[in-house]
């Protein structure tokens, strides 16, 4: 049996109208969501509608027959497998513009309710026989500290502005996933009144009029706060809804994540494109990161993982290349000791001065995660045999 449900969204101008096609709609049990819009909508709450509430399906009323040419050409653009159906006068210079348009079905104004269920059937089956391919949606990339205070929070802020900023026009969240030391809001100087885990509580149903009463902003930049008060929800479906959710929604999303590996962040490391494990030259630092690598590896993750090495000295004894020998992972950017400026910065509520060299570095990374990238050879791992200690499996069970 398919249970493939399809969304769908009916534009008219006459509420009655789409109310009526609503409720036919419904009665499939094939129909997910159906969303009305009682008014022709603009290019930019269009584009909203489309990343944040996709759609199988679109009912379009062409009262306005202009307007919903412009709709028809920017749903063909932005979601072309999107099936339109075309509510209008039988007209052959209408319907043949609209057949160029690829537009293959309408329901006639004032026709029988029963040729227009029959069109719905016949496209809702249609849908469903030849369902569309998954879209690949926008990137996520992880910031996974090896312990705490490793600076993985700061560097994810700065980044993210960077990259949100930035000609490229990307729209881009910050996601913070850390319950035990929530520094997103702090770092942005953000005062939320919603947080992550109202976004778990409806990531069942989490569409744009949700999101929007739940998202924060700093300059183009959005920011889903976590609260260290609030418990996160622990199926492992929400987070995959969720995770579903920012890749439609955005281009890239930049989560930062606790240093525990618990069931929630294993769900973000799993899905995400890329992982960067972050650590300082300290050895302890490097030591919980290589047990953290081999832990990673073992279920899965490779390509994915990077090290982001923090507050580096060049003059320290644990150079970049020991520490990605030591690790086994390549290290893709250095981060200069600045801690007083990183630290000023962060108290003040602004960005890292861009001209400094701990600004330089992240606009480096920034500009990594806008361009296309080169993959990294890895290197043998000459110094383990010093270094490694085999992770034990706990015998005892989970509490």
């Amino acid at each position: 049996m398919n249970d493939l449900k399809l969304n769908c969204a009916i534009i008219s101008p006459s509420e009655e109208s789409a109310k009526s096609f609503s409720s036919e709609l419904s009665k499939s049990l094939s129909i997910g969501t159906i969303e009305q819009l009682h008014d022709y909508p603009s290019a930019e709450a269009l584009t909203r509608l489309l990343r944040l509430s996709p759609m199988e399906m679109l009912l379009l009323d062409c009262a306005d027959f202009p307007r919903a040419m412009e709709i028809i050409d920017a749903v063909r653009l932005q979601s072309p497998g999107t099936e339109i159906v075309a509510i209008c006068d039988e007209d052959v210079k209408i319907l043949a513009r609209l057949m160029r348009t690829g537009v293959r079905d309408y329901i006639p104004v004032n026709g029988q309710i029963e040729n227009a269920r029959e069109i719905l059937a016949s496209v809702i089956e249609r849908l469903r026989d030849n369902p569309q391919p998954p879209r690949s949606g926008g990137n996520i990339i992880a910031f996974l500290p090896s312990k705490p205070g490793s600076g993985a929070s700061t560097i994810a802020a700065n980044t993210a502005f960077i990259v949100s900023s930035s000609k490229a026009k990307r729209r881009v969240l910050l996601a913070d996933f850390d319950r035990d030391a929530p520094m997103q809001a702090f770092l942005n100087c953000l005062h939320p009144e919603h947080f992550l885990q109202e976004a778990f509580a409806n990531a069942h149903h989490m569409d744009g009029d949700i999101w929007s009463r739940i998202i924060s902003h700093s300059g183009d930049l959005d920011i889903l706060p976590c609260d260290a008060n609030g418990a996160i929800y622990r199926e492992s479906d929400r987070a995959k809804r969720l995770l579903e959710f920012f890749r439609r929604a955005y281009d890239m999303t930049l989560i930062d994540l606790p240093g525990p590996l618990d069931s929630c962040s294993m769900d973000v490391l799993l899905d995400a494109n890329r992982v960067y494990l972050t650590c300082t030259q300290e050895l302890a630092s490097v030591h919980i990161a290589l047990r953290k690598a081999e832990r990673l590896r073992s279920m899965g993750l490779g390509r994915e993982l990077r090290v982001l090495l923090n507050r580096y000295a060049s003059g320290h004894v644990m150079t970049a290349e020991r520490v990605a020998d030591l690790v086994g992972l390549p290290v893709e950017v250095t981060i200069p000791n600045s801690y007083r400026l990183a630290n000023a910065s962060a108290e003040k509520g602004c960005r890292v001065d861009p001209s400094t060299p701990l600004g330089r570095s992240y606009t480096k990374l920034a500009e990594l995660f806008l361009n296309e990238r080169i993959e990294i050879p890895r290197k043998r791992n000459k110094f383990l045999e010093f270094f490694y200690q085999p992770f034990v499996k706990q015998q005892s069970a989970p509490a």
